[in-house]
């Protein structure tokens, strides 16, 4: 990775500063800080770390194509049919189509690729500066050092685990001793070779078990940080360390371990991490699933309240608007927005149609099919919209009971059925799946992740985890078509970069 790398390094020296003093990160306006002052003072680290979560805000990234943007159009597969390339429409609709090598998605490609071995760099870099820090830099001395140690950590396993699994194969597929994407955890890396997907899986796992280890104490010894996670009461430094759902805090790091082991294939720890947050929400009633009083009346269609880490940027809702609104004077009658095919409506959500929250509240009927809502602005009358407007989730509590029903249903089928059913429950469909055997209840189980985690950028990631091929709607009435996209390596795993054809 020759090439890239000389390229991080000119970046990964700085920290922009942000500009609006109004944003979560709540740092002063500046330009850049160069290294040598960035990690001279306690706020020159926390400014390093905000730095990090504010890319992973970015289009490039999370902001867009790691969330509802490429990935979501991987699993979505939907004949996209927007009317221009505004907020990237042109890229989703190529690779909706698997052309990967195509023109007008290479651009968008080789950005989310370069950006996301920047986090790398960034983190490493600053991993590096904090572990040999004196403690009385920082605001709550060892403790705050500890904290943004945990998370650059953290965060260079979440964005290196996602890498993998686009520009690799499943473990499901057997992709034995070949090699695909490097695994990088030092600063500067001028060379690094590519690794095999279990060699990565095992060093996301340690990187993740290191990062849960450092934030542990410091999360569970003081709730507020959770059951105020996401509230706007704090300021100066009290408000770094105190609003922990817009960072990846202990109980995020351990619902990504369950997700890690999940798609490894270690059944057994998959469910011991899951459980760790089941138990917290029974005993605690963190991450509660969010009433149907504040989704339809303050305008909580995100569901935020089960969130367990969000990302955060005030641009969200404008390049949404960009992509979904663009025509709206047409819309009517031309599909120029992201949506659900009617008929993939009907055999979602079969007969809980009239039920479900998700449909009721984060779709909008339209000529073509169904408009999606979860990003679009929501008012501001309540705080409901004001805090759920600029979030990216990451983590849900949903996805949590998912994994836990998955990695359970070998053993204890009746188990796992009841964590599906607290879901559904949670989102205003009351079943019994009492009467589905174990490969039901994963139908189930992947029916309902295309209905929560739409927009998230996980559905595609389970249908490649499960070797399960995607349904690509098409046409309308009569001449509706549903074209599968099997889950071979072609269709299922990214093509690296031209730029990054020497990584050997």
């Amino acid at each position: 990775m020759r090439k890239i790398y000389y390229t991080l390094l000119s970046l990964g020296i700085v920290a922009t500063v942000f500009s609006s003093c109004s944003d979560w990160l709540d740092v002063r306006p500046s330009d850049e800080i160069k290294e040598e002052f960035l990690f001279e003072t306690g706020n020159g680290y926390r400014t390093a770390l905000n730095g990090i979560y504010r890319k992973l805000s970015t289009q490039d990234l999370y902001g867009q194509n790691l969330s509802w943007g490429i990935v979501d159009a991987l699993g979505e597969a939907h004949d996209y049919d927007i009317v221009s390339d505004v907020g990237g429409g042109n890229a989703m609709k190529k690779v909706s189509k698997r052309l990967f090598k195509d023109i007008e998605l290479v651009p968008t490609t080789d950005a989310m690729w370069e950006a996301a071995w920047n986090i790398v760099a960034n983190c490493n870099n600053l991993a590096q500066q904090v572990e040999g820090a004196d403690t009385t830099l920082f605001y709550k001395g060892e403790e705050e050092r500890n904290m943004i140690l945990g998370e650059a950590i953290g965060l260079r396993a979440y964005i290196q685990f996602d890498l993998l699994r686009l520009y690799a194969p499943a473990p499901s597929a057997n992709p034995g001793e070949r090699t695909f994407i490097p695994y990088v955890e030092e600063y500067p890396a001028y060379v690094n070779n590519k690794q095999t997907v279990a060699y990565c899986l095992d060093h996301v796992i340690k990187d993740l078990q290191k990062a849960q280890g450092l934030l542990k104490p410091i999360d569970e010894a003081q709730s507020f940080r959770v059951y105020e996670r996401l509230e706007y009461i704090y300021d100066g430094e009290d408000r770094f360390l105190a609003e922990r759902g817009y960072r990846l805090n202990y109980y995020a790091i351990t619902a990504l371990l369950a997700r890690v082991y999940l798609y490894a294939g270690n059944l057994d720890m998959a469910y011991n991490e899951a459980m760790k947050i089941i138990k917290l929400q029974k005993d605690e009633g963190f991450f509660d699933f969010t009433d149907v009083y504040n989704i339809s009346t303050n305008g909580n269609i995100k569901f935020y309240d089960d969130i367990i880490f969000t990302l955060y940027t005030t641009e969200l809702i404008d390049w949404e608007l960009e992509i979904n609104y663009s025509s709206e004077e047409q819309a009517e009658y031309n599909q120029s927005y992201l949506c659900w095919h009617t008929e993939k409506v009907k055999d979602i959500f079969g007969n809980e149609q009239n039920d479900d929250y998700r449909l009721l509240y984060q779709f909008e009927k339209k000529y073509h099919g169904y408009r999606t809502l979860k990003y679009h602005k929501q008012e501001e009358k309540s705080s409901n919209g004001r805090w759920g407007n600029p979030m990216i989730p990451m983590i849900r509590m949903s996805e949590v009971y998912y994994i836990a029903a998955e990695a359970i249903c070998d053993k204890n089928l009746a188990e796992a059925q009841d964590y599906v059913e607290t879901v559904k429950k949670g989102r205003g469909v009351t079943v019994d799946l009492s009467s589905l055997d174990k490969n039901g209840l994963i139908n189930m189980i992947l029916n309902d992740v295309q209905r929560e985690l739409l927009g998230e950028g996980q559905v595609f990631f389970m249908f490649k985890r499960l070797n399960r091929q995607v349904l690509r709607y098409s046409g309308t009435g009569s001449s509706a078509k549903k074209t599968p996209i099997l889950p071979t390596e072609e269709n299922f795993v990214l093509p690296l970069p031209d730029s990054e054809s020497n990584i050997k």
